[in-house]
């Protein structure tokens, strides 16, 4: 199996600026993205202060993954209450039941949790709240559809990844459901790392896409074997009837930082996927690379499955 990196989609306009982990769907002959733009502040003292401003703007790309227009003067969803202070990062899209949901980081200066925001059209976003959890809480997305009538929610509470069912999404925002979390986190757990590669944390990546074999899980794993860590993707397989279980997962990485553009940038050694859709029989994921660009690459779709399934849990 090989997996081809197409090069990078979106660059800085400038060394202060970072545009970054990119969630990405397909609509008809268009690929919708939204990713991450921060922006350093000068503190006056000659050096500068790395994602002072985060806010998550859009981007058109064909379905070959060639940005064709990019939206980055006017952000989408910028922080706008005291939950989102100290930004809006990292989208994931799922669309779900008419419409498009959009997970992504809400950042209050010390704690990180879920804030989510629908929209039909790529124009106008409407933000439905943070989920109040008392845990630093990101990561997240649901599945496309519900499984035995639930929305299935997947987060990532450190270091492992978590599954939550609700009946609406109204019920997501319940501070009473959370209220003590903590204690029963455990209960939740469905992907810990297990390989050196992902030792230090794990966190789910791409919104799961339904296939024959199963849900489809693009995940991340940080491992200690380069300075300070290494964030690489992986790849799991989650059963269609009960996604909390694992019915194939690779050994190894899916992809891991080799060329300049992921090793090296504002945080080195990153390649953080977060969107992908199917092509002509590739699927293509776009990933944050040293959290300073957006980069594609894409995989044959059956090879990829074909040799999930020599590696069943």
């Amino acid at each position: 199996m090989t997996v081809e990196r197409l090069g990078m989609v979106l660059q800085p306009a400038r060394e202060t600026e970072a545009v970054f982990n990119a969630g990405m769907v397909k609509q008809g002959e268009t690929v919708h993205m939204l990713y991450r733009r921060a922006e350093a502040a000068d503190r006056g003292d000659g050096k500068s202060l790395r994602y002072e401003k985060n806010e998550i703007c859009y981007a058109r790309l064909d379905l070959q993954g060639r940005v064709l227009e990019d939206r980055r003067s006017k952000a989408v969803i910028i922080p706008e209450t005291r939950w989102e202070a100290g930004g809006c990062e990292d989208p994931r899209i799922v669309p779900f039941e008419g419409a498009y949901y959009v997970f992504y980081s809400a950042f209050d200066g010390e704690v990180c949790r879920v804030g989510v925001a629908r929209t039909r059209d790529f124009e106008s976003y409407e933000k439905l709240g943070v989920i109040p959890t008392r845990q630093w809480d990101k990561d997240a997305f649901i599945l496309p559809e519900r499984v035995g009538g639930k929305i299935v929610y997947i987060h990532r509470i450190e270091p492992d990844i978590e599954m939550d069912f609700f009946d609406t999404v109204e019920d997501m925002f319940d501070e009473e459901y959370w209220a003590h979390y903590g204690e029963k986190v455990h209960e939740r757990v469905v992907l810990t790392g297990v390989e050196a590669w992902e030792s230090a944390k794990v966190g789910g990546s791409v919104p799961p896409i339904k296939t024959q074999e199963g849900w489809l899980l693009l995940y991340h794993g940080v491992g200690r074997d380069r300075e300070p860590f290494c964030y690489r993707a992986g790849a799991a397989l989650l059963d269609l009837e009960n996604p909390a279980r694992i019915k194939a997962r690779l050994p190894y990485p899916l992809l891991e930082p080799e060329t300049e553009y992921e090793c090296e940038g504002d945080v080195n050694n990153v390649v953080f996927p977060q969107g992908a859709y199917i092509h002509e029989g590739w699927l293509y994921i776009s990933y944050g690379a040293a959290d300073k660009r957006v980069a594609m690459a894409r995989v044959r779709y059956d090879e990829l499955l074909g040799e999930l399934r020599r590696h069943p849990v």
